[in-house]
């Protein structure tokens, strides 16, 4: 009874939402491999409203000063950007989460920390695990466009009255927080436009029949770049960024081993880009006429565009050569 819940609130999350309205928070270890599971009921509680979520998402601010001690900066708050480590002159990189996860999980911090190492500047991690961590997948995939219209929100705030400066610009997502990155540059669009946008494995289910606008694309921001490890399970599979690259088959990662519920390979994203922001050149993608371009980096390669293939190790260092 036990693995045929594992198996349906893990491979079928909205279904398990939408009939049950139970909310299963998957515990998983370093690997990707599940170690718990704890079933909640938790829809979205009548007395609550959407703008109290949304009113609990964070922006929290890292720099070489404060590595790991973050800066919550305010929307609309002036006072607590000039009360934070904010450098507009610095490259700016927002950083954000899927579902179950928050601020403070390892798809968030170890970019964090790629980023701070190789290069001088400010990195914001949107935490809105208020509703990513606590409500069920239908009601969070539902309210994933509001969280990226806050995010934009903020962008423009930071855009307006603190400097910020949108050409250098780079919004990360993982999952549901990849749907949000598209979507928040988007947005941002209308009046500056993002430059980059790096999409780690999409949230697939239901965003897989949506259009453009209302789910990631390359239309939304100057570069788009989808790196895809889960696809047609947890990721979305299709290429629709301005360079699509798909780890080994896109879908099944060495070092899974059988990997039943794809969350291992669903969380191989952030890994992959992550080890690339200090090995910019350890992985080398290959695309059907041949023509190659590396995967991710602090610095996108200029000449990915298109759909491309490459390998990976199955443990820590992934690149092949190490």
């Amino acid at each position: 009874m036990t693995a045929m819940v594992n198996n349906i609130s893990t491979v079928y999350p909205t279904l398990l939402s939408m009939l049950t309205y139970i909310s299963p928070t998957v515990k998983t270890d370093g690997n990707g491999y599940i170690t718990d599971l704890e079933i909640k009921y938790n829809p979205l509680p009548a007395n609550l409203t959407l703008d109290t979520y949304l009113d609990a998402v964070n922006f929290t601010l890292y720099t070489r000063d404060n590595p790991t001690d973050g800066e919550i900066l305010k929307l609309n708050d002036v006072e607590s950007i000039r009360n934070s480590h904010w450098n507009a002159t610095k490259q700016t990189i927002i950083v954000t989460h899927g579902w179950t996860h928050s601020g403070e999980a390892p798809v968030c911090t170890t970019i964090r920390d790629g980023f701070l190492k190789v290069r001088d500047c400010n990195v914001i991690i949107l935490d809105w695990s208020e509703i990513a961590d606590k409500l069920i997948y239908s009601v969070v995939a539902d309210i994933v466009p509001y969280v990226a219209h806050r995010a934009a929100s903020f962008i423009n705030f930071m855009r307006t009255e603190a400097g910020l400066q949108t050409s250098n610009l780079k919004i990360v997502g993982h999952s549901f927080g990849a749907q949000i990155a598209g979507l928040s540059a988007r947005e941002v669009g209308k009046s500056s436009r993002v430059a980059e946008v790096i999409a780690l494995d999409p949230a697939n289910v239901m965003f897989q029949l949506k259009k453009p606008g209302e789910r990631l694309d390359k239309s939304d921001a100057e570069n788009v770049q989808i790196i895809h490890t889960c696809s047609g399970q947890f990721g979305y599979y299709l290429s629709v960024g301005t360079s699509d690259f798909y780890a080994n088959d896109g879908r099944h990662q060495p070092g899974c081993g059988i990997d039943f519920f794809g969350v291992c390979a669903h969380l191989r994203s952030y890994k992959i880009f992550a080890e690339s922001i200090t090995n910019p050149k350890g992985f080398l993608g290959t695309r059907a006429d041949g023509a190659t371009a590396y995967v991710g980096g602090a610095t996108l390669d200029p000449n990915a565009k298109g759909t491309y293939y490459f390998k990976t190790n199955s443990e820590y260092p992934y690149a092949l050569d190490g």
